[in-house]
């Protein structure tokens, strides 16, 4: 190898471990993507989990969370988050009201320390409800 590529390899690096070691807020997820699959619009709220554990080593606090839909509502640790310990992040999607058919929502959550917001995904597919194979005949004939 050239040594002026050497250096320029050497100081990427160098700038990279700087930058991680920086980054103070730093929750990491097991997972930032929920699917639903199918669900009904008559058939209520949905909520869906994301597990989290603070990696860096300060305190880290959500700050708030922005939906995308008022279909949409979101529970998070209120309190600070402590080095090394875990939390969960609920979501609820309400498709009462909503259109048939697919759904892809997020959620921002603003964390302290981070001026990045993190971003959570979820989506899915509403349906229709299921009518009645055999509707009733007023007339009382079968």
């Amino acid at each position: 190898m050239n040594l002026k590529v050497r250096i320029l390899f050497t100081l990427l690096v160098f700038a990279l471990v700087a930058a991680r070691a920086s980054d103070k807020g730093n929750l990491v997820f097991t997972d930032t993507i929920h699917d639903f699959g199918d669900i009904t619009v008559t058939g209520g709220a949905v909520t869906c989990q994301f597990e989290f554990v603070n990696a860096s080593d300060s305190t880290i606090h959500i700050l708030g969370a922005l939906v995308s839909c008022n279909c949409t509502t979101v529970d998070y640790p209120r309190c600070g988050i402590e080095p090394g310990q875990g939390g969960v992040v609920r979501v609820t999607y309400d498709p009462v009201g909503r259109p048939v058919g697919p759904f892809n929502r997020t959620v921002l959550l603003q964390v302290s320390g981070d001026r990045r917001r993190l971003l959570l995904r979820f989506y899915g597919n509403a349906l229709a409800p299921e009518l009645p194979l055999e509707r009733p005949d007023f007339m009382g004939r079968q």
